[in-house]
């Protein structure tokens, strides 16, 4: 069940929606056909300012009825109504922009919201504005001692059908049938002049055409112009042969390398050598590539780079100093600071870069908000006359992970909706969703008749019992002409 909380001023008879704080005027919830629904309506005693409306007041009610309906007609059955014996009265105390507020919270909750009357009232229409709601309550002598009315209700309907999809068959290959097309290879003919054909191709042909392998009725396709150059040097066979040899005269000859040979030679003959012999070698330099143990080959003596024989080089005895560099003495530190710790200091606003840069995230019907990017249009122009508010998670960037919204944050974003058409009607929430609209107008018109973009801000404050523990607040901002 969908708890939606709104906001009224009930001071007199036609309640007044308000927001939170009870500072603007408000819309009315929208409710989705099919959907169970809990409304949650905050009472204010006054037009004006947080003082909720007295407990006291309902003390001589013992039953509520709750209905909703589009006329006022008695001969007509009531469009929806509550679970009546289970509507509740209690207060409730929230922490709203960081000020503890307390409410009167008439609780109603709704189960059957799919009935054949509001079915036959939406009729195929996407949504419809302008179903009252009406609360009563009933002391011990069943008589009506407490009414309230609340006008321009919007329900959603749903999407329908006679059943589903009728799928075709697709009209792409199957895995077989391509795996067949492979298998049958491509069949090619060459040309000189792009119209007389033939195989094999000459060195004269300038065009190719070709079609699917086997099969010999299918098209040929169109010639293709052959990418032809300068005609290049006849290549030659060359293999390679390594044999391996304790000196330099191939003695000990090997096909194998062992740490007893340590010199090498290689031969490239035109021709294939089945297994190569010494005399296969006989015109081969042999090259000494693996020195003798511990002294080291040309130039690498040992006497030169490791004359204290310890068995390692002079440079390796250098890097061990590197395990207890926190023994170096400060002043033989080269290159070091004046000072080893920077002095407290702040930067101007003039040394910053991009002050007033706000990135922005541009996305089809967007339904996640992310906090590096502050700005979000929708990049979908909304010509339907009906704008949904409705967030689904908070990420940390684009690409990252989902982010929560801790108790003393307060997450804010802009949206911003591009619409051709006015829009009659503003759909806030769902049951991925819990958001409240906060000073959004019933109807918000296109500017000189052209495309008109309208800005809401969205803020993000922790709440325990709402979708992912994160309530949405959606306000009405100003529009700009596209």
């Amino acid at each position: 069940m969908q708890n939606t909380v709104f906001y009224v001023a009930a001071n007199e008879t036609l309640g007044v929606v308000r927001d939170y704080a009870n500072a603007k005027g408000a819309t009315p919830p929208t409710l989705v056909r099919g959907i169970e629904a809990c409304l949650k309506i905050r009472l204010f005693a006054n037009r004006e300012g947080t003082e909720p409306y007295p407990l006291s007041a309902f003390s001589r009610i013992v039953a509520w009825q709750w209905a909703m309906d589009n006329d006022f007609n008695e001969a007509t059955s009531y469009k929806l109504v509550g679970d009546n014996s289970d509507i509740t009265v209690g207060t409730i105390t929230e922490m709203l922009d960081g000020e503890e507020i307390e409410y009167t919270e008439i609780s109603i909750p709704m189960t059957q919201m799919n009935t054949e009357e509001l079915a036959g009232w939406l009729g195929t229409d996407k949504s419809k504005t302008g179903l009252a709601g009406e609360l009563v309550g009933f002391d011990a002598d069943a008589r009506q001692v407490f009414i309230l009315q609340i006008e321009n209700f919007t329900v959603r309907n749903r999407i329908t059908s006679l059943g589903n999809p009728t799928v075709e068959n697709p009209d792409f290959l199957t895995a077989a049938q391509v795996r067949a097309l492979v298998a049958s290879g491509m069949e090619c003919e060459f040309s000189e002049d792009g119209e007389a054909w033939h195989v094999p191709q000459t060195g004269m042909d300038e065009y190719f055409h070709f079609r699917l392998g086997g099969n010999a009725t299918a098209e040929w396709s169109d010639p293709v112009k052959l990418v032809i150059g300068p005609t290049g040097q006849q290549g030659r066979d060359s293999f390679c042969y390594v044999a391996y040899a304790s000196d330099s005269r191939g003695s000990n000859f090997s096909l194998t390398p062992t740490n007893g040979l340590k010199f090498r030679a290689e031969i490239h003959p035109a021709f294939e050598i089945e297994r190569p012999t010494v005399e296969d070698f006989a015109d081969a330099s042999w090259i000494k590539y693996c020195g003798d143990d511990g002294s080291g080959v040309g130039d690498m003596m040992k006497r030169v780079y490791d004359p204290d024989d310890d068995g390692k080089v002079n440079s390796s005895d250098e890097a061990d100093h590197a395990a207890s560099a926190d023994a170096v003495p400060w002043s033989g530190v080269s290159g070091k600071p004046t000072t080893f710790a920077p002095g407290g200091h702040v930067h101007e606003m003039i040394d910053i870069s991009n002050p007033v840069q706000q990135l922005v995230h541009s996305e089809f019907n967007p339904k996640t908000l992310y906090l590096n990017r502050p700005i979000v249009r929708n990049s979908n122009t909304n010509s339907s006359g009906t704008i949904e508010l409705e967030f689904t998670s908070i990420m940390d960037k684009v690409g990252g992970s989902n982010r929560g919204v801790g108790d003393s944050e307060i997450l804010t974003w802009e949206y911003h909706v591009p619409c051709g058409a006015d829009v009659t009607g503003v759909s806030v929430g769902s049951v991925n969703c819990s958001m409240i609209g906060i000073n959004i107008p019933e109807t918000l018109e296109l500017i000189n008749s052209n495309m008109t973009v309208h800005v809401f801000v969205i803020r993000a404050v922790y709440k325990s019992d709402a979708v992912n523990n994160v309530r949405f607040q959606a306000n009405y901002a100003y529009s700009y002409e596209a």
